[in-house]
């Protein structure tokens, strides 16, 4: 309505007082000033607002006294102070002729402002009377006198911005802003801008800057904040589970009128202003204009997940394999149990032998439970049941070995030498127990457990982005627990390759070098082929490199079965008479 009344006020050039002495006038008795709720009570009214105060129009502008501070520093409060303008002696041309102005509402002098210079150097003669610095008024205030302009049908000059919501709330109104046309800017002319520093100077000079920085201002694309951790934070992660949100950020644009139509969709609601109005609005905008947003989607969203069903064939093969490895490790025990008593199972030591089938047996059960699902119960399980199945199997063959090269050295140098037995499976059962405590100092600390491996697969699913395939497997937090595993295995087998080097000339009835160094070796290879499974693991799918791992545990224990039992048995069925009256160790 204000530039209805004077198109003149839609230029700088109609509003500038060094061409026309009447534009100051104009300006002076068109922008009168704002004046607070307790201003008007005091000044204005005869009774300190204590009955309801109404205008020359009939229109209510006091229908209370302030009740506190914070309210008698109010220029309008919506049914209780609807504002007051008034001219003061800035605004008396009669007295001031060459001095009066008119109003400004300018922001607070943080603020990226340019009013002062712009008015200074553009001879428009206008002034804030705010508490700030330079007569600014802080943001609330400056939308009270808006509100209370647009109420009393009052002339403002506002210094504002857009896009913002009390733009949007009068558009379409007798009260809609309309933009002054200021010189245009240049990069001269922004590059001469006043700094902060300057706007909230106490001097006056330093305010107005120079006349090169009084252009308008300059358009402005919007910038979007991204705090620096998210770049990191986000490609930190493995490809497979790294979020879309950085890229999507960083890549989405809305532009001015976009924006804008948001905030017009918030205030028409007029529900919840200040809390679900504005998130409906934009869910609003976001499900009308979804095809565009869709753009923004980075390459290879939205991305959906497979889970990798554990009843591959192989792994079904797997188990059967393993189930396999049990029968002939019973049958083995069987056979090994009924020809006790000939002599090449009592140079064997009976004692010994169980102890080897039973650990056999137990990494038997291993390699069948690790094609299964994995759970906790069954990774806890496997790891238990092949550690102490490679202690029970090779720790009573190490002990055997070490007492028979004891003894040949010993026999050497004709010395007399007595075994205690006790002491042998005393040996063996000192190294189980000590098995035995790691893995319950494993299982309590960093137990395992079914851990999800994620990978990013070329297929597409029916959106176009890609399918991330996930395996499950069985791993402890600290990889630790199993490196030390796989090195105690390890020294196993050396140790074994050391004392089978060592009892190569032993008598021929006691000698197991040979079939010791094809056991060893077939360990060494499986043992090898596991730890670059395990190296590997990221490279290949879980229940694939569970299933191949059964396979070798199984062709292991088959090996064994075959190399170091197979001869003895096979030798036990031959009569002997010496075998009757043979000496057992």
């Amino acid at each position: 309505f204000t530039a209805l009344s004077n198109l003149k006020l839609l230029s700088h050039y109609g509003m500038t007082a060094s061409t026309d002495r009447e534009n100051r006038r104009l300006m002076a008795n068109t922008f009168l000033r704002p004046k607070t709720w307790k201003y008007f009570c005091e000044t204005v009214t005869l009774d300190n607002c204590t009955t309801p105060y109404y205008d020359d129009k009939g229109l209510l502008i006091a229908a209370r006294p302030p009740s506190d501070e914070l309210e008698e520093a109010k220029y309008f409060l919506a049914g209780s102070y609807h504002g007051h303008f008034a001219a003061t002696e800035d605004n008396d041309c009669n007295a001031n002729p060459f001095a009066c102005n008119g109003h400004i509402s300018n922001v607070q002098c943080d603020w990226s402002t340019f009013a002062i210079p712009q008015a200074h150097y553009l001879g428009i003669p206008v002034k804030g009377s705010g508490t700030g610095i330079a007569g600014g008024y802080p943001y609330a205030r400056m939308v009270e006198i808006y509100n209370a302009a647009n109420y009393t049908k009052s002339n403002v000059l506002f210094y504002w911005f857009t896009p913002d919501t009390t733009v949007q709330e009068f558009i379409g109104t007798d009260a809609e802003f309309q933009r002054v046309l200021l010189p245009p800017s240049t990069t001269k002319c922004t590059e001469s801008r006043v700094t902060e520093e300057q706007r909230c100077s106490e001097n006056p000079a330093d305010r107005i800057g120079i006349e090169q920085g009084s252009c308008d201002a300059e358009a402005h694309s919007y910038q979007k904040l991204i705090v620096s951790s998210m770049y990191s934070n986000t490609y930190e992660v493995e490809e497979s589970m790294r979020s879309p949100a950085y890229d999507a950020i960083k890549s989405i644009k809305i532009s001015d009128l976009e924006l804008e139509e948001i905030f017009l969709q918030w205030y028409e609601r007029n529900t919840d202003r200040w809390n679900y109005d504005a998130r409906e609005a934009v869910c609003m905008w976001v499900g009308e204009h979804i095809d565009s947003l869709q753009s923004f989607v980075p390459r290879s969203h939205p991305r959906s997940f497979r889970v990798e069903e554990y009843r591959h064939p192989a792994l079904y093969g797997a188990i059967i394999v393993a189930a396999i490895c049990i029968v002939l490790v019973g049958v083995v025990s069987v056979a090994t149990f009924h020809y006790r008593k000939t002599k090449v199972i009592r140079y064997a030591q009976p004692i010994f032998l169980y102890l080897l089938l039973v650990g056999l047996l137990f990494l038997c059960i291993g390699a069948t439970l690790l094609p299964a699902m994995p759970s906790q119960g069954t990774c806890i399980a496997t790891q238990w049941f092949i550690l102490l199945g490679y202690s029970l199997e090779l720790v009573p063959l190490i002990v055997k070995v070490a007492a028979l090269n004891t003894l040949h050295q010993n026999a050497r140098k004709f010395k007399r030498v007595k075994l205690e037995f006790k002491n042998l499976y005393m040996t063996v059962g000192v190294i189980i127990a000590a098995v035995t405590i790691f893995l319950l100092i494993w299982t309590v600390m960093d137990p395992l457990s079914r851990q999800s491996n994620k990978k990013l697969t070329n297929d597409l699913n029916k959106d176009n982005g890609q399918i991330v395939a996930i395996n499950y497997s069985c791993a402890s937090d600290s990889p630790v627990w199993l490196a030390c595993a796989y090195i105690y295995q390890l020294l196993l087998l050396v140790t074994s390759t050391v004392l089978a080097f060592q009892s190569r000339k032993v008598k021929q009835e006691f000698n197991e070098s040979n079939s010791l160094v094809f056991v060893i070796y077939a360990h060494s290879v499986v043992l090898l082929l596991r730890i670059v499974l395990w190296l590997f693991r990221s490279s290949i799918q879980a229940n694939y490199a569970m299933a191949i791992t059964s396979y070798l545990l199984s062709m292991d224990i088959f090996l064994t079965l075959v190399i170091y039992f197979v001869p003895k048995l096979v030798a036990a069925r031959v009569p002997r008479a010496e075998q009757k009256n043979g000496v057992n160790l």
